[in-house]
């Protein structure tokens, strides 16, 4: 083959390259862009599954900070620290919440488990008139289960969102290192 028909080949070769780089590079910055996979409709199947998870890989230690805008209200974010299973420190927006009320505020993993199963109480209520419709939506960590994020809009005209995410988790330390080191809920 002569010389002139090799870099023809050669560009020809390299022009067929350029669009799958392309394409991968779209791909690659659609995905940072977007970022987290959309929620899924929220269904008592789906929170059993992950509850399981989270029963059978998630930490009974850990920190979690919370933000949940709920409809007519500020933005709060808690502060959240479980120790063995049972919360041991609450703050909401840097301010510690009281002993006696850490129940109100309770955003750890069980907490948010509870909050979805009350949720899906809702969806057993039968229609009267207009009233409007529900939609729950929830995207759960695939290994450990944990809530991630969680929308609960109803209405159809001026919706009501409560949006839940989880900005930060992290497991802690052996369980007795954390009770002798961390203090009890203020009270």
């Amino acid at each position: 083959m002569s010389e002139t028909g090799r870099r023809r080949r050669d560009a020809k070769r390299q022009s067929g390259r350029e669009p799958w780089w392309a394409a991968v590079a779209v791909l690659l910055s659609g995905c940072f862009l977007l970022g987290q996979p959309p929620m899924q409709p929220l269904t008592a199947k789906a929170l059993e599954e992950a509850q399981h998870r989270w029963e059978a890989h998630g930490a009974d230690s850990y920190h979690l900070v919370v933000r949940v805008r709920a409809p007519r209200l500020d933005v709060a974010v808690y502060d959240v620290v479980v120790v063995g299973g049972e919360l041991a420190k609450v703050e909401r927006n840097g301010q510690a919440v009281q002993r006696e009320d850490t129940h109100r505020y309770d955003y750890s993993v069980s907490g948010l488990f509870a909050l979805l199963r009350e949720d899906l109480r809702l969806t057993d209520v039968p229609a009267v008139g207009d009233v409007p419709p529900l939609d729950l939506r929830a995207h759960f960590e695939p290994e450990t289960g944990r809530l991630m994020q969680y929308r609960r809009t109803v209405g159809s005209a001026r919706r009501r969102v409560l949006l839940v995410e989880v900005l930060e988790y992290q497991p802690l330390a052996a369980d007795a290192e954390l009770r002798a080191a961390a203090p009890r809920a203020s009270g």
